[in-house]
């Protein structure tokens, strides 16, 4: 699949504040983060990237990303659109981890959402 959706889980072994971009500083907890994204083309590339630690600090999610571990990711087909629908199911299970983080270029209050454990 070339390009799709996806729901991204990172696990942080250890609670700590990083600098995301713009947004400034977070508090990041130990924990499980879930992070909706998509890619119009080269979405394996896309997700390769996310689990690269060494990297150019470009979108919010470089910034967990170079600190955390991927665990894997669940990809599907459609358009850009159901990113957000993803995030808004995310909302519905999970805590927001960072008001308008992965969100730069819609509505959404957010994309990273934080579970303390696996459920």
């Amino acid at each position: 699949m070339n390009s799709g959706v996806y729901v991204a889980v990172f696990y942080l072994p250890r609670s700590r504040h990083i600098r995301v971009g713009r947004l400034g500083m977070a508090f990041l907890r130990r924990g499980m983060y879930f992070y909706a994204g998509s890619a119009q083309r080269n979405l394996s590339a896309r997700l390769e990237r996310h689990g690269r630690k060494t990297k150019r600090l470009h979108w919010h999610i470089d910034y967990l990303s170079s600190h955390a571990e991927m665990l894997g990711a669940v990809v599907a087909p459609g358009p850009r659109s159901r990113e957000c629908e993803l995030a808004a199911e995310l909302g519905g299970m999970f805590d927001l981890t960072m008001p308008g983080f992965g969100a730069s270029d819609c509505r959404c209050p957010g994309h990273l959402f934080y579970a303390p454990k696996f459920l």
